[in-house]
């Protein structure tokens, strides 16, 4: 009898143990899920998610609707971290994960996730940018906006932002930022070249009046010992000009105040760029290069050797012998770096260069004031026209919470202007997001042509690369031209080929 009471309360013991361990573990599922989803932040949290786990078990955010944003910029970490801890102060009930990926075949990524079976590795949205939005709109990750949402913000987007979002009449992602190159300037240097051009004016224009004095008064017989000079009371005339009426509109007007000013102590070039890079280099024939149209969409506008480009060319071959910018020696950082220290009068750089040039000013490395200005034409009858390249913010199509990505998105372009200012080197699409300091940026945005969405032209930027090098190097322009535009539309011609034989 005894020996069954025992037995009873050890099988009671051992159910009471069993369950506690139950309970245990059912406790702690939550916190393991929490510290999952904490874990996919971004590569760079590592070490705190076990952190953000902990949190987002006591907080219960394990409940709320997530949102994946993929990107592939580092730089774009604290911005972007910034913004979703804003977002998800004004929304509760969502969650906003920033997920860091490697460049890679990042579109090709994000298409293979989301159509696979597990779907545990799919994003609701990604950065991009508009280069890759036929492919991305084509293969179903880049899905069309509603035209109720485009509508609420299209006002506040000029024409190259739209441009850069549209594929056949379809708006495919959201504009978020832009890059394109600008003329920047010395202004103290050419504030100093003014007033030494204005003294040199008016010393001759005061000689030129006493010559005049002198000969007035030998003609009526004067003595000229004994006659009392008035130059000094003399109106003397001279075409006083400003340091910023000295800013080139044109490559003829720097060559111009090459000949005519006398270069301050201290610069060593009037002008340096990257002659390397096709980002400073396009807008020498981009006025009258086609390639895709407006939208970059269309396969039948591919026009990059005609009358106007080849007088583009040839003008920009001709500045070799004056600038002496040799190719292999061209390096953009140690350009924007000689400008910083006053050994360049001028330079072409991007927005990236706003951020250096702020922090040399603080740390007192920055020689004078700098200035920018819209890039210059060719001459007055050549114009010219810079490229843009837009990032952009697309919602996956395959997405199971693409309303919540869209209204994330849309936060995102239009309300955290000032962190991506502070954050990042890039300037917001978004027009009244940008101070009025840098509307000339705006301007030149407006101005310019983005990258093309082609596919099967996904070269062109490496080959024009190429071409420009081979023209700045003395090759024949007009045939290397040829050459790129027969390329290009073979290129696509044999590509429709293909699909139609398929």
């Amino acid at each position: 009898m005894r020996g069954r009471i025992y037995s009873i309360i050890l099988v009671l013991v051992m159910l009471v143990a069993v369950w506690g361990r139950g309970v245990s573990n059912n406790d702690k599922a939550p916190q393991r899920r929490a510290e999952e989803e904490g874990a996919e932040l971004t590569q760079d949290a590592k070490d705190g998610d076990d952190e953000s786990g902990e949190a987002a078990a006591q907080t219960g955010s394990y409940r709320k609707l997530t949102l994946r944003l993929y990107y592939t910029d580092q730089g774009m970490t604290d911005y972007l971290q910034e913004s979703a801890m804003r977002y998800m102060a004004e929304h509760e009930d969502i969650r906003v994960l920033p997920v860091l990926r490697p460049q890679g075949d990042y579109s090709d990524e994000i298409y293979r996730a989301s159509v696979a079976e597990s779907q545990e590795d799919i994003c609701d949205l990604f950065l991009t940018t508009n280069d890759t939005l036929e492919k991305a709109y084509l293969s179903g990750i880049a899905k069309e906006i509603p035209e109720e949402k485009w509508s609420e913000l299209t006002s506040e987007y000029c024409r190259a932002a739209e441009n850069a979002v549209t594929y056949r009449g379809r708006k495919t992602a959201y504009p978020l930022f832009f890059e394109t190159p600008l003329f920047f300037y010395n202004k103290t240097y050419l504030e100093t070249m003014a007033e030494a051009h204005n003294q040199a004016m008016q010393d001759m224009a005061e000689g030129e009046a006493a010559m005049a004095q002198t000969e007035a008064m030998l003609a009526e017989g004067a003595d000229l010992e004994n006659a009392e000079m008035n130059t000094a009371q003399e109106q003397t005339e001279y075409a006083a000009v400003t340091g910023e009426e000295l800013v080139p509109k044109t490559f003829e007007d720097i060559l111009n105040l090459a000949n005519d000013y006398d270069a301050p102590e201290g610069m060593e070039a009037i002008l340096k760029w990257d002659v390397t890079d096709v980002f400073y280099n396009y807008f020498f024939a981009g006025a009258y290069m086609q390639m895709g149209g407006e939208c970059g969409d269309d396969a039948s506008a591919v026009d990059l050797y005609n009358e106007k480009t080849s007088a583009c060319m040839e003008a920009y071959s001709g500045l070799k012998q004056f600038f002496s910018i040799e190719a292999k020696e061209s390096d953009y950082d140690s350009i924007l770096q000689e400008f910083i220290e006053g050994k360049t009068l001028f330079t072409i750089a991007g927005t990236d260069a706003f951020k250096k040039l702020e922090e040399a000013r603080a740390n007192g490395s920055l020689a004078g004031e700098y200035g920018v200005a819209l890039l210059p034409d060719i001459n007055e009858s050549l114009a010219s026209r810079s490229l843009s390249v837009t990032g952009v913010v697309a919602v996956n199509g395959f997405g199971e919470n693409t309303d919540a990505a869209e209204d994330f998105a849309a936060y995102l372009c239009s309300k955290t202007g000032d962190i991506l200012m502070e954050r990042t080197d890039y300037l917001p699409a978004y027009q009244t997001a940008i101070p009025a300091e840098r509307q000339i940026c705006l301007t030149a945005y407006e101005k310019s042509i983005g990258l093309p969405k082609i596919m099967e032209a996904s070269n062109f930027w490496m080959q024009l690369e190429m071409t420009l090098t081979g023209i700045w190097e003395g090759e024949d322009a007009g045939e290397l031209m040829q050459q790129l535009q027969q390329q290009m539309v073979t290129q696509i011609e044999g590509s429709d080929k293909n699909q139609a034989n398929f």
